[in-house]
């Protein structure tokens, strides 16, 4: 793996962010979309909706870690395709200076980065660790089982409150089967009809917003194509807020037919239908209630509803030794939950980043919901 040493990454981060491709997320994408080289980057980006900051900390990583099959080591021909869009232009010379100092490190054994990046890293990672146990081991379950089958998996991740479902998302997609996906995220608030789904999907695929009605078999193929080279993660928000009866018909007229259709070697087909009421098991859409069914992967496994994080739970995360390193001493159980109405899972990520120095309005929280 190529990388640069921290020193350098924080420089990355001063030069980058005075770039206009690091203003916004369609910029940067918008920049390597136009590039042979970068075209592949197009779909792996992150940070829709992100600040400057939050992009370049968000997409650092698969910089350094990309590689081209034609072009080899992508980040460094980066950062001299940015130094060309800046003749004329001291950001032209310190990205040559940038472009010269990774040059003379690139065969650095792995990446690393700079001390911020890492403490961030290390309370994210931590934070993924509280509870969420069954659900992730429900998956993990799911997704072996299909290893040698069509490698497809539907989940309906739930609770009778928005209890952590963002942060449970993330954190599957996070998993070792799933990693570097492709994450397809559409809110269905008000869908009522499966043609809407398909050509939202479509838009995400080709990164436009068509006008023109795509097929379902044109769709189809798009999602056949993506699936040849990566995980195709579906991500479907609000689904408690579609219309009455669209459910069982994204599973019958969207799900089931793309499922029918594929029988993957090398990469995973998932979809994750995201339910913040507890609404959606009593919708009429239908479901498996063991991953062994027969009825599944056709049918979403439906997971163990979320709910609060417990007093064992937290107990247990304040013990362990990577998180003692971390967390001020002062906290403690009762603090916790004291602080977060009984353990409801976004608050107690609120209280713990404040008492470790973090807004939960800041880019740490951007990178632990993001979907």
């Amino acid at each position: 793996m190529e990388g640069l040493p921290y020193e350098l990454c924080d420089l990355c981060e001063e030069v980058f962010l005075i770039c206009d491709e690091f203003e916004s997320y369609d910029s940067l994408r918008s920049f390597c979309r136009v590039r042979e080289e970068f075209h592949f980057l197009t779909f792996k980006l992150k940070g829709k909706d992100a600040s400057p900051s939050s992009l370049f900390n968000l997409n650092l990583p698969l910089l350094l870690e990309s590689k081209h099959q034609r072009y080899g080591w992508v980040f460094p021909i980066f950062v001299k395709a940015l130094a060309s869009r800046y003749k004329d232009d001291d950001r032209q010379s310190r990205l040559n200076n940038l472009y010269s100092k990774i040059e003379s490190c690139s065969n650095q054994p792995k990446v690393q980065y700079s001390q911020r990046y890492r403490r961030d890293q290390r309370l994210f990672n931590s934070l993924l660790e509280i509870d969420f146990k069954d659900q992730t081991e429900e998956v993990n379950n799911a997704l072996n089982l299909q290893e040698s089958l069509k490698r497809a998996g539907a989940f309906l991740i739930h609770g009778e409150q928005e209890f952590g479902q963002k942060t449970l998302v993330h954190r599957l997609s996070l998993l070792s089967k799933l990693r570097n996906g492709r994450r397809i995220p559409i809110p269905m608030a008000g869908m009522g009809d499966v043609s809407e789904l398909w050509n939202a999907v479509a838009a995400e695929l080709t990164g436009s917003n068509p006008v023109s009605f795509f097929s379902a078999e044109q769709v189809m193929a798009l999602i056949l194509e993506c699936l040849q080279t990566q995980h195709l993660i579906f991500i479907f928000t609000e689904v408690h807020r579609t219309c009455i009866g669209f459910l069982p018909e994204l599973i019958e007229q969207f799900w089931q037919p793309i499922v029918d259709r594929v029988n993957l070697k090398e990469t995973y087909l998932v979809m994750f239908l995201v339910d913040n009421k507890g609404k959606v098991c009593q919708s009429g859409m239908p479901l498996a209630w063991k991953v062994c069914q027969q009825e599944y992967p056709r049918n979403p496994l439906r997971l163990p509803p979320i709910s609060r994080f417990s007093e064992e739970n937290i107990d247990e995360w304040l013990d362990k030794p990577t998180v003692a390193e971390i967390l001020p001493d002062c906290l403690s159980v009762k603090t916790l939950l004291k602080e977060s109405q009984d353990g409801v899972p976004e608050l107690v990520y609120q209280k713990i980043c404040h008492y470790c120095g973090y807004s939960w309005e800041g880019e740490l929280a951007q990178c632990l919901i993001q979907i």
